[in-house]
């Protein structure tokens, strides 16, 4: 992973994205029950970006008074609810913007991939992509890439790219990667060839993963 587990605002979004695939009314009871689970864990989600909010502020020099005013709440009132909260870390992590290996972690989900580790694949997509890639689909698009060519052998050619196609450098990845950048590498196999392309969104979790084959690699999602 990178750095650390999705932010809180990223896991907010993706329950609210899950939420709305049930719609305001579910249909039965599997659903009903599900809808009250996820709206507790969307609470939990909006705490924890309220908190994370509020430290990233008090880190940037935001006075009790300021953190007052946007509640409509005093400063004692607004230090007495987030006092607590560490503002530790935040500034170092937040200026020093670390270049992400992106190259290395595409081609790592393939070699996971091969030693039939999907949790360690898993642990590196978004709560979306988890529930969509599931391991029993994700590990027989593998089973039938090995019945075809072969044991996996290496990854090779790997490039990061924007979503045009243009290959991205190293030094600039963080530059480009609030846009989304897709990985691409030649897995290669005893017999054959494939195309692994891995979709990356602006915190660098994976939201998308392919194998083609060469012949077949026009008009993909991305």
């Amino acid at each position: 992973m990178i750095g650390s587990a999705e932010s809180p605002l990223e896991r907010l979004a993706e329950l609210l994205t899950v939420a709305s695939s049930l719609g305001p009314l579910p249909t039965n009871e599997a659903n009903s029950v599900k809808a009250v689970a996820l709206s507790i864990e969307i609470e939990q989600a909006a705490q924890a970006h309220l908190e994370s909010s509020v430290a990233v502020a008090r880190a940037r020099g935001v006075s009790w008074q300021g953190i007052g005013n946007a509640f409509g709440i005093t400063r004692q009132a607004a230090f007495k609810r987030f006092g607590t909260i560490s503002t530790t870390g935040i500034g170092e992590e937040t200026m020093a913007n670390p270049i992400i290996d992106l190259t290395s972690r595409t081609e790592n989900i393939f070699e996971h991939l091969s030693k039939g580790d999907y949790g360690s694949v898993k642990s590196l997509m978004t709560f979306t992509c988890s529930r969509v890639l599931t391991k029993k689909k994700v590990m027989d698009v593998w089973d039938q890439v090995v019945a075809d060519s072969g044991q996996f052998e290496s990854c090779s050619n790997t490039t990061i790219q924007t979503a045009d196609g243009t290959n991205v450098v190293a030094q600039k990845l963080n530059q480009y990667l609030g846009g989304g950048l897709t990985g691409q590498t030649q897995i290669n196999h005893e017999a054959g060839e494939w195309l692994g392309r891995v979709a990356y969104n602006g915190a660098g979790k994976v939201t998308g993963i392919l194998i083609v084959h060469p012949m077949q690699a026009n008009n993909l999602p991305f």
